[in-house]
């Protein structure tokens, strides 16, 4: 950072123009020179002696100087103010003469004090909350050390670190900075603070941090200084700080532009427009105050376009800069987050690094991480718990609203998507009313569109779109099982129109896991919601309950009779837990996991899938299966292949025998390469007893070689081989059954 003055002497008379208001020059009184003289008015006069040199011998000169200018100033009825100003605070013996000559002395930091106690309010400050950069349980400030990322610059610009950002600020450019929930734009914000604080002796700029939610209602810019300082319990400082303001040596950092709530609700969009220039007037009309750096924080989709933004905040292209949080970490960030934790932990893939969510396992006990991301677990705690970080995030800023009343919101809007084409949305404002409406028993009015507007994990869906959409699937899914979850505890009518609804986009496999959590124990009541659903017009809904028993930790199913036509399938993963008594037709599956053994009374047909695993072709599909096309069929052809096919163990190394014996060139096989790649233990063990089994049953024969032995494939066996290698899951060759019964 580039001090403004360049020298030390030119700083400290710019400082006292700021504190005294007139220009400060070098002057001479009394037949003596001095740094700065400020006349003010016929009877005061201000002078000040400024040195880089901290000697008491120099201080005692300039306390002669200033006594003798003095003495002639008093004969002419003119008061001499003295300040000396040095470069590093003044010892107790300075302090001792200045005292007893009635000057002042301290050093430039100090005497830039008079004009505002910048200390004083950095301490109370940083000690204070940055917008959400808290502990989300807690609300206490977030205690992680900050992991240095970049942010992107929406016109394309090399990313900027957080010493960039406080460059462009101190250069009186402006910065607005969008992101997504829990992207980290309060940590930010706090981070710019910090790097700005730790100069502002130097540069003469105080970055001002305020928290817009606090801010509700304040239409000047004085107002919202005010409230900055007051908040902190330095009411004192208020005053001194709007003078900061008014002359431009306030930095300021606003964060939150979204969290400032219009006083109504429209479905208009010009009407919305309206209203959130409203509630930004405040903000614009502090903006334009000043003429220094300023630094605008919020949500990336609470305006529908980047000119109603700028247009609002009273901003321009040509003096701000638009950054972007990223969504993610990226791998060393998230490793170097972790550290910074003195965490140990692997996420798993189907995962969003976002910074919130890293932050809330950060906080977590290590029981709690055992179970929530054990090699058990399948993501359903931690889904819950985040859930409930995130609500108690939101309500956390603004009290008219409880966490309860967010989450039911979010699972209203969550069955909206259900019937839009592109998945994640779009939601238009009259959803947003409607789910609001459905939740509350009645319109959104006040507050309520603000928190409406500004929903977590809710993104613009273009840049000229009021309309929204959902940003985070891992939030998504797991609102639409709790949708279906909670559907035998409505009552009837809205059940019966829920029925009527023809959804087409169907629960990941995530939600299908936290619905089994749900529906273990209670199978009949939702086995009853969907034979009604596939009965009427809605076969996807029964398509998520039947996806879900497969994952219910239970023996078996019997869906009695249960017959789907059309609806969607995400995963249909039938080597889980068994159903029985289950059709299937003219659906479509994205990925169709075959069991291990024939189930009881179920077929598919008619219908059509992305992948089917547990089969490699059409040909090994069994009779029970009747698919119209598949896009791809699991390949086995390498050992990493067959490992990814979600076999058991000893199938695994079936498979692979067999694919080495039958399907590779070569007349016979050595041991050692027939076991590579599925190391030892009970890997090693469970190769030798399949090898037995094939022996015996004359699969494959043995000779001695020169470096052990070499086993040799029965060709008269190949087209058997072939046939299990095709159906695989599905084979229902004795075969298969002997290597089953070694995984027992």
């Amino acid at each position: 950072m580039q001090p403004k003055w360049k020298t030390f002497e030119e700083q400290v008379r710019g400082i006292a123009e700021l504190i005294f208001w007139q220009p400060c020059l070098p002057g001479r009184i009394a037949g003596v020179n001095f740094d700065g003289v400020i006349q003010r008015g016929e009877l005061e006069t201000v002078v000040i002696e400024i040195s880089q040199q901290n000697d008491l011998e120099k201080v005692r000169q300039g306390i002669t100087r200033m006594t003798l200018a003095r003495q002639t100033l008093s004969a002419e009825g003119v008061l001499l103010r003295g300040y000396i100003v040095l470069s590093k605070v003044p010892t107790q013996a300075m302090l001792d003469a200045a005292t007893a000559a009635k000057l002042t002395v301290g050093s430039a930091g100090q005497f830039a004090a008079l004009f505002f106690q910048f200390p004083i309010y950095k301490n109370a400050r940083v000690a204070a909350s940055f917008g959400s950069s808290i502990d989300p349980i807690t609300g206490r400030v977030d205690a992680v050390s900050y992991v240095p990322v970049m942010y992107e610059r929406v016109d394309g610009g090399k990313e900027l670190s957080i010493a960039d950002l406080a460059e462009i600020l101190l250069s009186g450019r402006n910065v607005i900075l969008l992101g997504e929930f829990g992207a980290g734009k309060s940590r930010c914000v706090r981070e710019v603070f910090n790097a700005l604080a730790e100069n502002w002796n130097v540069t003469f700029k105080f970055p001002f941090a305020v928290n817009l939610r606090e801010c509700w209602g304040l239409d000047r810019a004085d107002e919202i200084v005010r409230r900055g300082i007051t908040l902190l319990g330095l009411d004192d400082l208020a005053g001194p700080a709007v003078r900061a303001l008014n002359r431009d040596s306030l930095i300021l950092l606003l964060d939150g532009f979204d969290e400032l709530g219009s006083q109504s609700w429209s479905t208009d969009e010009s009407r919305l427009r309206q209203l959130r220039a409203r509630a930004l007037k405040g903000v614009k009309d502090l903006v334009g105050k000043t003429k220094s750096g300023c630094l605008v924080a919020g949500r990336e989709h609470y305006f529908s376009s980047n000119e109603e933004m700028m247009t609002a905040l009273g901003l321009t292209k040509a003096n701000a800069v638009i950054v972007k949080a990223k969504d993610e970490f990226t791998s060393d960030e998230l490793e170097a987050y972790f550290d910074a934790a003195g965490l140990i932990v692997e996420l798993p893939s189907w995962l969003p690094k976002r910074p919130l969510i890293c932050q809330t396992i950060a906080l977590l006990s290590d029981d709690e991480l055992g179970s929530m991301f054990g090699i058990t677990s399948e993501g359903v705690e931690f889904w819950n718990h985040f859930m409930k970080v995130v609500c108690q995030r939101d309500a956390r800023i603004n009290a008219f609203f409880d966490a309860d009343t967010i989450y039911r919101v979010f699972v209203a809007l969550s069955r909206i998507t259900r019937r839009r084409p592109a998945n994640i949305g779009p939601i238009s404002q009259r959803d947003l009313q409607d789910a609001f409406e459905a939740v509350v028993g009645q319109l959104p009015v006040e507050e309520a569109s603000a928190m409406l507007q500004r929903l977590p994990s809710l993104g613009r869906i273009g840049a000229e779109s009021q309309d929204r959409q959902f940003v985070d699937m891992f939030i998504l899914d797991g609102l639409r099982a709790k949708d279906v979850a909670g559907l035998p505890e409505i009552d009837e009518a809205k059940r019966q129109h829920v029925f009527t609804e023809n959804w087409i986009n169907p629960l990941g496999t995530l939600g299908q896991t936290i619905l089994a959590v749900d529906i273990k124990g209670r199978i009949e009541p939702y086995r009853q919601i969907a034979s009604r659903a596939s009965a009427r017009q809605n076969p996807t809904l029964a398509a998520d309950i039947t996806s879900a028993m497969t994952r219910v930790d239970t023996a078996s199913v019997d869906m009695q009779g249960l017959n789907i036509t059309g609806g969607a399938f995400t995963e249909l993963a039938l080597n889980n837990t068994p159903l029985g008594n289950l059709v299937i037709s003219e659906a479509t599956i994205e990925r169709l996991v075959l069991p291990n053994s024939p189930p009881t009374n179920l077929t598919i047909s008619k219908s059509l899938a992305g992948s089917v695993s547990g089969a490699a072709s059409y040909a090994g599909l069994p009779s029970w299966v009747q698919l119209e096309t598949v896009d791809r069929f699991d390949s086995v052809q390498t050992v990493a292949q067959i490992k990814k096919a979600g076999l058991s163990p000893a199938h695994e190394i079936f498979v692979a025998i067999l694919k080495k014996t039958f399907k590779q060139k070569g007349a016979g096989r050595k041991e050692e390469a027939l076991l590579r790649g599925f190391g030892a233990g009970a890997s090693k063990k469970l190769a030798s007893s399949i090898l037995n089994i094939l022996m015996q049953e004359e699969i494959l024969t043995r000779h001695k070689g020169d470096e052990g032995w070499i086993y040799s494939p029965s060709r008269s066996q190949g087209p058997r081989i072939t046939t299990i290698l095709e159906q695989l899951r599905s084979s229902t060759d004795p075969l298969w059954s002997m290597a089953d019964t070694l995984n027992k």
